[in-house]
């Protein structure tokens, strides 16, 4: 399909046509024998086998060396230490806690002693007009029919 679009083309010469039509023809071909290829046979004998192997002797040489520094578990591990070293002491953090917890008291306090002492806000009504709210039309009672001989009933 390529090769029929690159010949219809009015702006490439000739051979230059000739020559991508040969070089889409020996692609193809290429492509083709690359299926028959030989490949060599997968066995135990590879790489992944060979490092996964050594990383389970390393796994199983550590955990007997680290049993060794620490004597059979009777004591923390160095690395272990080293971050307790490196840490803030339950005291620290305990004062730290309670700092905070003071601070927040203050704050609460302080909050409701001003809350209390705020104005309330006053709400004015903007149209007081809407008190004397009638006919949208304008029409004053007595207008639209007439009432002259109407008679009200007491009973």
């Amino acid at each position: 399909m390529s090769s029929r679009l690159i010949t219809r083309t009015s702006l490439l010469n000739k051979a230059v046509c000739a020559r991508t039509v040969r070089l889409y023809a020996t692609e193809t071909k290429a492509a083709a024998t690359t299926a028959t290829e030989q490949f060599p046979a997968e066995t135990f004998g590879g790489n992944a086998w060979r490092n996964g192997l050594i990383a389970v002797v390393a796994g199983f040489i550590w955990y007997r060396v680290d049993q060794h520094i620490t004597h059979s578990g009777d004591e923390k591990h160095p690395f272990t230490k080293w971050i307790e070293y490196h840490m803030s002491t339950a005291e620290e953090n305990d004062q730290y806690s309670h700092a905070k917890i003071e601070a927040a008291k203050a704050a609460a306090e302080y909050k409701l002693l001003v809350q209390s002492s705020d104005r309330r806000p006053i709400y004015r009504m903007r149209n007081t007009e809407l008190f004397e709210r009638h006919s949208s039309r304008g029409y004053t009672m007595g207008t639209q029919c007439d009432l002259s001989d109407l008679k009200i009933r007491s009973d």
